[in-house]
């Protein structure tokens, strides 16, 4: 049986993960995908090789689990940032403003060249499927607007969001790009486009 080092099976599973995870993100930085092996992320972590496949069942679902790790923080405060405002274009603006937070914040950019370059067809499936869920809660903010064409406008204001991340990713200040698109959103949702 092995050594739990928490109060609980759960909480010292929950840490043993997180170190798997940390591992990985760690030979993913030095080395690339190729450095990726279990037996690197085994050594790293300062567990047997064997195992690791109790947190997961293969390199790929770390993989999946790397690129995923920042998904609920993220989710999270974009629909904290929705809540806390009374309107629903203040609430598109916090949605734009939330998402371009957390971009600044983690890394965005390096998750998602993974996630292009390395995950599974179903990985990237369950990445997409992530980010739908993200983006209804702009398609419910939308709709309480009740523009004439609600889809095109949540696929702009999405594609604003979009290009914003990937501006913010090249090294763009956030508080430029964060402005720009402040002021491109509230053209878009101008009272006189309805």
């Amino acid at each position: 049986m092995p050594k739990i080092d928490a109060g609980s099976v759960r909480e010292h599973r929950a840490r043993r993960l997180a170190q798997l995870i940390d591992s990985a993100e760690a030979i993913l930085n030095e080395g690339g995908v190729e450095a990726l092996t279990a037996g690197a992320v085994a050594a790293r972590a300062g567990i047997a090789r064997n195992s690791i496949y109790r947190y997961f069942d293969s390199i790929e679902d770390l993989l999946e689990l790397v690129v995923t790790r920042e998904f609920p923080t993220w989710i999270d405060a974009v629909e904290r940032a929705i809540a806390a405002e009374a309107t629903p274009k203040e609430q598109v603006a916090a949605y734009v403003r939330a998402n371009l937070d957390q971009a600044a914040r983690g890394t965005h950019g390096w998750r998602a060249s993974i996630s292009r370059g390395s995950l599974s067809p179903s990985a990237r499936e369950r990445v997409k499927n992530l980010h739908v869920s993200l983006h209804e809660a702009l398609t419910q903010v939308v709709r309480e607007l009740g523009p004439p064409h609600p889809e095109l406008t949540v696929a702009v204001l999405q594609a604003v969001v979009d290009a914003c991340i990937r501006r913010i990713d090249q090294g763009d200040e956030l508080v430029t790009v964060s402005d720009f698109a402040a002021e491109a959103v509230s053209r878009l949702l101008a009272d006189d486009h309805h």
